[in-house]
Formats: C-alpha cells, structure tokens, sequence
C-alpha cells in the first residue's frame, strides 16, 4: 500500500509573481541539482488526530492554507542561468485517504512505519509547484495520522506550528460553519526574499563577513571517524535511534541552565560539544545549527523557509570543568547568535573551505534543541497532537536532535547508514545521556571524567578505482537500487550496469539517458562510463554476492559495422538446428533494433536486456511480419534468451500452444514467469507482462505463473461456456501443482471476478488455498443494478479522472504523446481515420481484447455465491472511486465484511507497472506467511 499523491492540475496553472530565491532556497536548488529528487531535502512531519474529524473539511482546511500561502504554490525555473521562484494561481491540492482500521492491531504500528517512511522519501520535482503532501491514515472511526511532506525549498520547522494552527482554525470553523479566526498575512514569502537580497547587499551584511572570517578561516574540518569508509559522493540514506527521557528530566534541565546563566539551547550545545570532544579527542569541535530567521513580528505567521544554518565552533581542553565549559559554550552561541542573518552558502563562499564532493561543506554533524513545533491542542470536536515522524533522508554525518514535548524530551541521532552502523550509534546514544547526567549532577568535574569505552573501528580497504567510484554515485541516484560498474582488460573502457530502485518513476528505456545526465553533472568526460545497461537483477552465486564474471560489456558501436552477421555465423557461433543461419541473423537483428543494443549473443537475455512489455510487443510483431515466425509471449516467457527463443521458433515443426479441438479440450495455457520451485505458488490470470515485474519482486519466495488463453479459439463451444467451466478449464491446466503446497491467484478486472471461482474450485479440489488478490473487480451485476443516472455520473468521474491522470503522465515525460493518443477512444478513433499505424492494435492486444470480452459476457451469467470467504483481498487502482472502499466492490455476502481494501498507484493495468508493485509483493508474501506463523 502506498500513498498515491494527486496534487496535480488538469491545465497548466497560470504564473502571477516571480521573485529572486532566497539564499536557503538557492542552496536547496543546487543540492537537487547535484542529486535530484533528494529525499535528504524532504522535510517530513507526523500528527496524531483524535476526536471527531472528517477527511473532506481536513481537505478544504489544507487547501484554505495553500491558497492563504504562496510559498505552497510555488514552483521553481531557471531564468538566464540563475533560479527563481515562480508563484501560480492556484493548485488542485488532494488529500490521499489510506484506511487502516481493517489491519489487525497488532499490525498497525508497522503499517503506519511503512507507509510514513514511503512518503517521506517520495521525490518532489522543483519545477512543478506541488512542493506539499498530505496523506490522511485512519486507525479507527476516531483516530488517524496526518502525514505531511513538504520540500525544504517551501517550508521549515516553525512551518509545522503555522500550518497545525491553521489547518486545526479552519478545519474546527468548517465543521461548526463559522468564519475561522486566522491573522491576516500582510507578507508572502516573496516579500522576505526580495528584502534578503537588498539586505545581502549592505552594510550589515558586511558586518556579518567581517565576523564569521575571523571565526572560521582556517579552522579544522570536525568529523566523526565513521565505521565505513567513506565513498567518492555524499549519500543521504539515513536513520534515526532514540530514547525518551520523561519523569523530572524536563525540570532538571530547565534548572541547571538557569543556575548556569545560560539558556536551555546552550546548556544542550555545551553537553553535545563535550561529548563530541571525549568521544574523538579533539579539541576543536565544530557542529551546525538551525536558527528559525523570523527576525521580524510580520513574519511569524507565514509558511516558508526561513531557517539558516549557523556554525558553532568550540575550542576547549579535557582538563575544564563542566561548568566551565557550559559558560564558554554560552558566549559561543550567543556570539553566533548575534550573526545568523548571514546565510549559510554565502559562508561557504566566504571561507571557501575545500571542496569534497563526500562532504558536506564546513560541517558533518548537525546539533538542535527545540520544544515540538506542534502544540497539542484541542480544535473544535477533535485534537491535534504531535508526533514522531520519519526520516527522508540525512544531510549530515550525525545530528543530535532533542525535542520537548508534554511526555519529557525526546533524545535522537540521525545518522548516515552507509557511514556509521547502528551499534555504534546505540552506544553513541548511551554516552549522550550520561554526558547530561554528568552536567546535572557532577557540574564541577573535568570533561576527562567522561569515560568514552575504546571503540573498534573496522578496517576496510579504501578503494579509490574508477569503477569503484561510478559504482558508489550511481548508488547514490534515487533512480538506482544497486550498481556495478566492470572495466575492459585493457583498462581503457567502462560500463555501467544497473537495477532500478522499487520507487523509480523513471522508464526504464529512459533510465540509461538520465544516469548519464546524472553523472556528466559530476565528472569528467574521461571518467564517463562508455554505457550503462539496465538489469531487473544481477546474476548472483550461491552466497547472495552478484557475480561480475556473468555480466558482459557490450561491444561499442564503432567496432559493431557487420558483427551482428559475424557473431551469429554458425562457424562463430553455435545456434541449435534447425535454425537456419539467415534467419536466425534476421531474428538477432530485430532484438538489436528494438532493445537499442549493438549486438545479440546466443545467452543475451531479453529482459535483463531492459526488455519490457511494449518492446516485446514490438519484437514480436517484427519476427511476425519480417520472418512469418509464430512468436508469442508465453514462448518469450519460457525462453527468454536469444538462443533458447531462436532454437523454440525455428526448431519446431509443429504450432506451439494448445488449440481447442472440441468440447473437452482446455484453452488454457500456463506458462512460468520465473522459478518453479519457491515454497509458494501465484497464478496470475491472462496480462502476463503485466506480472512479470511482480515475478522479479517476490524474488525466490513465491513462484509465479501465468494461466492465459491467448492461444484458444474464442469461437464455438468456448463463446458458449459458463464462467465456472471456464474457471474448471483453467484449474485443469494448473495440474498437480496445486496440491504441492500453498497457493494463491490473482487477476485484474474481469479477471479478478474470474479469480474467485476458480478460488472457489481450487478449494473444492483440495488446494491450501491462502488468498484470492482481486484487482481493480466489481461483483458482478452490481454497477448494472445502479440507478441510470448514479451511472451516469460514476462513468462521467471515471473519464474525467482518466484523462486527468494520463495527462500528467504526458506532462512529467512518463508517456509518449502518441501513446497518450492511444489511450483514449476518440483519439485512437481519429488515428485510426487517418491510416496511421499507431492506430491499430497489436496482435497481442487484439487477442486480449478479444478474451476480455468473452469473460465480460460469461461473468455477466456469473452469480458467486454466499460463502463469506475471508480469502480475498481487494486492491484499489486510481481507476476506481474510493467509494469502492466503502462498498467493498459489492460483492456482499461472497466475501466477509470485513475483507481488507488496499490501495495501488497508477490506473488500472499501470498499478502493476508502477511503484505499487513492491507493495503489492509484500503483501502477497505476508499473506502467504501469515498463515505459516500462525
């Protein structure tokens, strides 16, 4: 399950006001550029809600906000070289709703986990101004959490107590129809940027140089010894241990600052500096920290980035006291106080420390102190209470976070998770809170007392190698889930080979281009990779680790002038017979053409060749139409190497599939999308491309097939056939294996309502049937039964929101502009007047068209009946109304009442081509071990 974000516009939103970024803003700019999508940029927010609440006022009070704010419709766009921040009219802000109050209870803390952490790290795009999300969990009729996920670049921490106040006001003045009671806003954030840039330009600001050059200039760069060496580029992949300190903690710190004079803020740098000294026995310790920058009363109110990070610099000796200490820490940020306005990147550029791209400028480790920026609070029927949210991704090495709220302080370390390993942050942690303790009770002891137990490093051998290095920024693409990057012998020649990462929205025929953009943004041109080819997985030997000897670097297409004849010469290489060398070289071409590789060798596989559906299509429909080959998909899907598909097509004498004969013959063929000897078996029902990549997900757990009937003659006895011999046909052709252990079925659309009779008959036959996933199926009959009108406007929602939803797959680059076409009856009607081929269907699609039909026709005679099966599961494509939800698709009294309703991303068929898919794979699995656990 996963949060479907649908703040997006059905018209290009109208530009009313341009303003210079602000100089956080500008810094956030440069870091996306550097890596975009940056979850490390994400500023992530949790709130609890109790009490009586209603999504849709929740909605109309976030989009009262937004429209009050700005910054939250902002985009941002490069004018003659330099960032800016364009302001729209308005947004079409929408509210995901995820229903969690079927999930068990005992499930829900990690439901809530998951899902948190899934939006946080969810990229934003800077050039669109749909820089905020708001998903809505609902854990009972009463109870829920907001998550919120706002880009750094449009909102800050003292943002979060703006917003939870609004949000509560309007939401509370909604529900009990009055005028809510917000302050008028005299500035936008606009405003403050344009004040910044005179500002950046006068006497005070030289000031502040003046101050900082003496502080900073030549000072040594402070940084934790990490467990793991660190690679050639900063990574942001993070996470976050704590402890909660409650009883008379609060109060204790609360006195001992005033006994020292000093405030709370300082008293926790002071205890953070002296730990950091002990802990790598330096005497200079330099950390970061945020200051909220609303100098002024006007801009308290607003929503925006006003935050700038200062550099607090301590230089002590173990041999001062703690109360020392805490007095110099004192004047340190006080001092630093007094300066903050100036912003930080005009620092950098200022100290001009140097540069290293595994660096952050200046500082590593990151320190702050600050009372929630929620107040709980009581609004109207329901309460606003703050709450611990997730981390997106981490900027610094480390950051000590302390937060206050009514229940005690809150003690944190974010960390690097490909820098430090969790053990050592679990005793770093440890050491934070005696280093208070010995603040609090022991104030006139030496920094020395602080015992630091010895820590081992492990040592790792530095690899410094140029494959080494484009391995490591590759890894570091949020497009990218792992990397390998082999060298020629020769040592002249590099290729990248990469797998794309579950949450990529990136197409995979387009991955190779953005990489490469990526990293020209980074390196030389002689340090390029000479190419990078996209893998769903690498190859791996029997203890889990990829073998690179199994990866083969392509040969250039300089040196591939007649290769593709050469290589597949039967004196070069060896094609099975009876093949014959002219077809098979005709058969290698059309793979080459249509994966964009230079050339095909006999164990090529098409899809870790970067094969997917439309382009097996294509390769299809030219082995087909160039060599009269009968090539289909489920011999794709047996064979998917060259050789192996080449020596299937020609070598056969005989069609290849099942044909119906007569009554009693099946016209169902079932093919494996991968394994067949996982402890689990899915079937999968007709769409097999549509399952391949859900195949790749479920990895060695499950073993997935495909049970079609592109082969079978829809004419005849077949048109004539209930849907329960049709589901009977299709059991048959499963054979014994259902009874070799637990299985489960799956079908989208018709094909789910397909899925639950033959879940049905499974059962009878035996089976240890564990679930029936049904995708995007309404019961049949039911929509029928509705009131003219009532489906007239359930249609009229479903084309709007289908041309809204492809829409903006055009806009963001995700779908071609003729496939958008194709998508839409009157279009594909207009190209097919024209004679255009992209007007016509494949065979493929004829064929499922075709068997969709014949299915509709049979579900319609189709009635389940009223077993309460507890087996099925519901999934909710964009497709689908959510009212779908509340009537559980209308299958009543055929499924229990309380079946769980999960949610996908994309439309209909896409949910199992998009970021749903790794959801959808989990759940699958639970499923099936669910019951092995219990």
């Amino acid at each position: 399950m996963k949060e479907t974000n649908n703040t997006a516009p059905a018209a290009e939103p109208t530009v009313i006001a341009e303003f210079p970024c602000s100089q956080t803003q500008l810094r956030c700019w440069i870091l996306d550029q550097l890596k975009p999508g940056n979850p490390a940029l994400n500023v992530a927010v949790r709130w609890e809600i109790r009490g009586a609440f209603r999504s849709s006022t929740l909605e109309a009070a976030f989009r009262t906000v937004i429209q009050r704010h700005e910054i939250l419709r902002t985009r941002f766009v490069e004018v003659g070289g330099r960032p800016c921040q364009q302001v729209v009219d308005q947004v079409d802000f929408r509210m995901s709703v995820i229903d969690l109050r079927n999930v068990p209870v005992d499930q829900r803390d990690q439901r809530i986990l998951s899902i948190g952490e899934e939006t946080a790290r969810a990229p934003f795009d800077l050039s669109s101004p749909y820089l905020f999300r708001v998903s809505l969990l609902m854990v009972e009729n009463e109870r829920g959490f907001l998550l919120i996920t706002a880009h750094q670049s449009c909102f800050d921490g003292w943002s979060i107590r703006v917003l939870g106040r609004e949000v509560g006001e309007i939401a509370s003045a909604l529900d009990a129809g009055r005028q809510p009671t917000v302050p008028e806003l005299p500035l936008q954030y606009g405003d403050f940027s344009l004040w910044q840039q005179e500002y950046l330009g006068s006497y005070g600001f030289e000031t502040e140089k003046s101050f900082w050059r003496e502080q900073l200039t030549g000072a040594p760069y402070f940084e934790v010894v990490p467990d793991t060496p660190r690679g050639p580029v900063k990574t942001s992949r993070g996470n976050i241990l704590s402890v909660n300190n409650t009883g008379d903690f609060s109060e204790r710190i609360d006195a001992a600052a005033r006994a020292h004079r000093v405030s709370l803020y300082s008293f926790g740098a002071a205890v953070v500096s002296a730990l950091l000294q002990r802990y790598t026995g330096k005497n200079t310790v330099m950390f970061g920290s945020q200051v909220a920058g609303r100098d002024e009363t006007d801009l308290e109110n607003l929503i925006g980035v006003f935050i700038n990070n200062v550099v607090l610099r301590f230089d002590m000796g173990s041999d001062i006291t703690f109360a020392e200490h805490v007095r110099s820490a004192g004047a340190t940020v006080t001092a630093a106080l007094n300066h903050h306005r100036m912003p930080f990147n005009k620092l950098v550029e200022l100290v001009n420390p140097v540069r290293d791209p595994s660096r952050n400028p200046l500082i590593s480790v990151n320190f702050n102190l600050q009372k929630a920026f929620l107040e709980d609070h009581q609004y109207g029927g329901f309460e606003l209470l703050s709450a611990p949210s997730q981390s997106p991704g981490v900027i610094y090495d480390l950051s000590f976070i302390m937060i206050g709220r009514p229940s005690g302080w809150r003690m944190s370390i974010e960390y690097n998770a490909d820098l430090f390993e969790k053990a050592t942050i679990e005793s770093l942690l440890r050491l934070w809170q005696e280093a208070y303790e010995m603040a609090l009770e022991q104030p006139t002891a030496a920094l020395s007392a602080l015992t630091i137990p010895p820590r081992e490093i492990k040592t790792q051998p530095v690899e410094t190698g140029r494959a080494t290095a484009i391995e490591q920024m590759l890894a570091a693409n949020p497009s990218v889930g792992s990397a390998v990057v082999l060298l020629e012998e020769d040592g002249k020649r590099a290729h990248a080979f990469v797998t794309p990462a579950p949450t990529t929205t990136e197409p995979l025929d387009r991955l190779p281009e953005h990489l490469m953009d990526y990293l020209g943004r980074q390196l030389s041109q002689s340090a390029m990779p000479g190419g990078i080819s996209v893998l769903l997985n690498f190859p791996r030997d029997a203890s889990g680790t990829v073998d690179r000897t199994a990866l083969r670097i392509p040969v250039p297409p300089t040196a591939v002038a007649t290769v593709v004849a050469d290589r597949l010469d039967p004196a070069n290489t060896p094609v099975p017979a009876p093949a014959q060398p002219d077809q098979t070289k005709a058969l290698a071409a059309i793979w080459a053409e249509v994966l964009g590789v230079p050339t095909i060798a006999p164990d090529d596989n098409f899809f870790a060749l970067g094969g997917h559906s439309l382009l097996a299509l294509r390769m299809l429909s030219g082995a087909r139409s160039k060599l009269g080959a009968k090539a289909d998909l489920e011999l794709l899907f047996k064979e998917p190497t060259f050789g192996g598909f080449a020596k299937a097509l020609f070598g056969e004498t005989e069609p290849r599939g099942t044909e119906l004969e007569g009554p009693s013959a099946s016209p169902w063929s079932v093919s494996a999308c991968g394994r067949t000897d996982a402890p689990y078996t899915l079937y999968t029902l007709n769409h097999p491309f549509l399952y391949y990549r859900l195949a790749t997900d479920l990895g060695d757990t499950v073993s997935v097939y495909n049970a079609n009937m592109f082969h079978a003659d829809l004419t005849g006895d077949l048109a004539s056939m209930s849907l329960e011999e049709i589901a009977g046909h299709a059991v048959d052709s499963m054979g014994a294996d259902i009874l070799k252990g637990p299985v489960g079925v799956m079908g989208l659309c018709v094909n789910g309502v397909l899925a639950v009779e033959i879940a049905r008959q499974l059962r009878q036959r035996g089976a240890d049937l564990r679930f029936t996933a049904v995708i995007d199926a309404w019961a049949p009959g039911y929509v029928r039964s509705q009131s003219r009108l009532r489906r007239l406007r359930w249609n009229g929602e479903r084309r709007l929101k289908r041309i809204g939803y492809f829409t903006r797959k055009l806009f963001s680059g995700r779908l071609g502009f003729v496939d958008y076409l194709r998508e839409f009856s009157f279009t594909l009607a207009f190209l097919q007047r024209l004679g255009l081929p992209a007007g016509t269907h494949s065979p493929e699609e004829a064929v499922n068209a075709d068997v969709t039909d014949l299915l509709v026709n049979a579900a319609r005679r189709y009635r389940p009946a009223a077993t309460n099966d507890k087996s099925v599961l519901l999934f909710r494509s964009e497709a689908t109304h959510r009212r779908a939800r509340k009537l559980l698709f209308g299958w009543g009294g055929a499924i229990a009442e309380d079946s769980e309703v999960f949610d996908l991303e994309g439309w209909h068929e896409d949910s199992l081509n998009s970021n749903s898919i790794q959801a959808l794979a989990t759940i699958v699995i639970n499923r099936f071990r669910s019951h092995q656990e219990s």
